[in-house]
């Protein structure tokens, strides 16, 4: 053998013996664990909800003697409409609920009632008093349930998908027989205002020193051929010796 035979061999056999030392090294290596930000990386990311207002869990408006109540599925009052209180907060907490802005119609008012502004959702009603004009000496004056700030009328059993109804689940449109046979109904003898079921009271006191029970309630107005409950309002004073 000549020296570059001889060197060749040694290449080779050294070569050979580097590639089965790589070769067993791979088949015999411990897998390298994942990087603490590998694995945060791939973990499923929460899914956000977002909370539910109370308020978006109005599905009914109930007429009430003092107060126009919202309540959830549950039966459960979420919050409330004072008639006495702010028109434009009662305004925009009825926008939220039924999810649009009122169609809005002006009244000059009489010798009975002040001037309005009836601001309507279809079915559903509110009208806000303006005491104004020949009403004027009532502006600066606390407001009552005779002299509200708003009252509400419903002339349909719903709207937008929020029920329109009373303590008692009358609703507009509901037969006048099956409103007569309500136990516990109330006629009002002067006929200054339709048959009531709930009412609050209070004692008031007239001109004359004397002191009379004086209700405020929810009352039902007939169709024309009084078949069936045309409109519900509130807050209506029941005034049975005479209207006023």
């Amino acid at each position: 053998m000549n020296g570059f035979t001889g060197v060749r061999a040694a290449i080779v056999a050294t070569g050979t013996f580097v590639l089965t030392a790589v070769l067993l090294t791979g088949c015999t290596a411990a897998p390298v664990a994942p990087s603490p930000s590998t694995v945060a990386s791939e973990a499923p990311s929460p899914i956000a909800t977002a909370a539910v207002e109370p308020i978006d869990t109005v599905v009914a408006l109930v007429a009430r003697p003092e107060a126009l109540e919202m309540r959830d599925a549950s039966g459960a009052v979420v919050t409330e409409l004072d008639y006495l209180g702010d028109v434009d907060a009662a305004i925009a907490t009825i926008e939220r609920v039924l999810g649009e802005a009122p169609v809005d119609e002006e009244f000059p008012g009489g010798s009975h009632n002040s001037p309005s502004t009836a601001h309507r959702w279809g079915a559903f009603e509110l009208w806000e008093r303006r005491y104004v004009d020949n009403w004027s000496e009532f502006a600066s004056r606390e407001r009552t349930l005779y002299r509200p700030s708003f009252s509400v009328v419903f002339t349909g059993p719903e709207v937008a998908g929020v029920a329109l109804t009373t303590e008692d689940g009358i609703v507009a449109g509901t037969s006048w027989t099956d409103l007569q046979a309500m136990p516990g109904l109330q006629l009002n003898p002067s006929g200054c205002s339709g048959p009531y079921l709930d009412y609050t009271a209070y004692d008031e006191s007239w001109p004359d020193g004397t002191v009379h029970e004086q209700r405020y309630g929810v009352d039902f107005i007939a169709n024309d051929d009084a078949s069936a409950i045309l409109r519900v309002r509130a807050p209506l004073a029941i005034h049975e010796e005479g209207c006023a």
